[in-house]
């Protein structure tokens, strides 16, 4: 089968890792995969090798281009079924059903279905109602203003509405948490069109090895003759919680040491706020490290912290540390509850905030000798619900499904769509 993924820019964050990660796994299950994008240049730090890219447009959807020159790139190609995984740009998806192949659309995020993309209007919202009119009453109409500009932008809702209705149109829609399920069910998604396909670890492997993940084991316990070793990965935004996390841990009592391997707009503020509670000795921060270097900090971290403050869809982080056994502390947000469960494969917190977070952290600086029975959980579940191999055999079946004239080299158990 020829499957063809779609994603409107190839630049930072854990999405386009996915989506190179996919391609290369439905590659090695005997299917043609192609890679298509908004164009422009591809940041040298994504593993690219060995896989098709399609570029759109010459330099972006942001730049003037030509909606029959992007069809035409698409068209040639000839794919079976497309598959999008972040698309807002309404003129290509208005002609994409003149491909005549069937659409599937997966949804990563709250793009298509919030004028806001993170359905928050403030710090602290987490808002839960569908797009409709009534986001005009709640002030979302407003937007970040444009670069260049301190005026707030308008948002456009007529053009959002019509995004989502083209999406909902689509032969299949795929997320990767039950809480993104419910949320397309409440935008009126039809319950039969849509899959949840939880995520998979690009380090599954380690999950699914025979011999035990972890190798720090040195002796000695944390907080006692050590510090509890904490890890943080992720993008210094405000979603993210990093800042958050700081805040938590200056009011720690014992022995702990943070690693946080990060950059974004907001590093400098965090770097800042850490030396203000004068705990910055106690924190290395790192820039982003090549994915060897980084399976070495989530295999030697005791507690891998997620504090997403958002409604994070499903990051990847936490299933990754799981992968070695590292137990994950987490706010109860978006789709982190499906894999961290409190008291089995790590912990999550009462509520969202920095005291509920310090408690938590305390918890488990308090509690070390339960981190390593947490960890086996947490790689268990990982290896259960987290792998490679069932990631592409439901998709593989979902394309079957909606694909059915053509024919794919495997055929993943039917069980798995149910």
């Amino acid at each position: 089968m020829r499957i063809l993924l779609l994603v409107e820019t190839l630049t930072i964050g854990g999405l386009p890792n996915y989506v190179l990660e996919l391609a290369r796994a439905l590659s090695e299950r005997g299917e043609t995969v192609g890679l298509a994008h908004g164009g422009g240049e591809v940041p040298e730090f994504l593993d690219c090798h060995g896989i098709e890219l399609l570029a759109l447009t010459p330099h972006g959807f942001t730049q003037p281009y030509t909606l029959s020159s992007a069809m035409q790139v698409l068209h040639d190609w000839k794919p079976d079924v497309l598959h999008l995984h972040l698309c807002s740009v309404l003129p290509l998806l208005e002609a994409l059903p003149s491909l005549g192949v069937p659409l599937v659309r997966s949804f990563h995020d709250y793009t298509s279905m919030c004028l806001r993309r993170g359905r928050r209007r403030f710090p602290g919202d987490r808002c839960s109602r569908p797009l409709g009119w009534s986001c005009a009453l709640q002030g979302c109409l407003l937007g970040a203003p444009a670069e260049g500009s301190r005026l707030p932008s308008l948002q456009n809702l007529p053009n959002k509405l019509k995004e989502r209705a083209l999406y909902q149109a689509f032969a299949a829609s795929v997320v990767g948490s039950n809480h993104m399920r419910q949320v397309l069910l409440s935008n009126n998604f039809a319950s039969d069109r849509v899959t949840v396909v939880p995520y998979f670890s690009r380090f599954d492997q380690q999950a699914l090895s025979s011999t035990p993940a972890k190798s720090r084991q040195t002796g000695t316990a944390p907080h006692q003759e050590r510090p509890l070793r904490l890890l943080f990965t992720g993008q210094a935004v405000k979603g993210k919680g990093l800042e958050v996390l700081i805040n938590a841990l200056a009011q720690l009592r014992g022995n702990w040491q943070l690693t946080a391997i990060t950059s974004g707009p907001r590093l400098t503020i965090a770097k800042a706020l850490a030396k203000q509670h004068t705990i910055d000795g106690r924190i290395n921060f790192i820039e982003w490290l090549p994915q060897e270097q980084l399976a070495d900090h989530y295999q030697h971290a005791d507690l891998f912290v997620l504090p997403s403050v958002w409604d994070d869809p499903g990051p990847l982080v936490g299933i990754e540390a799981m992968s070695f056994e590292t137990p994950v502390l987490a706010f109860p947000v978006g789709g982190i509850p499906d894999y961290v469960q409190d008291g089995r494969t790590g912990y999550l917190t009462k509520q969202v905030s920095v005291n509920a977070l310090a408690a938590s952290l305390q918890r488990a600086i308090e509690q070390t000798a339960q981190l390593p029975e947490l960890g086996r959980a947490a790689r268990a579940l990982v290896a259960q619900q987290h792998s490679r191999q069932r990631h592409i055999d439901t998709l593989q079946l979902l394309y079957q499904r909606i694909a059915p004239s053509q024919t794919s080299p495997s055929h993943p158990a039917k069980e798995l769509l149910s």
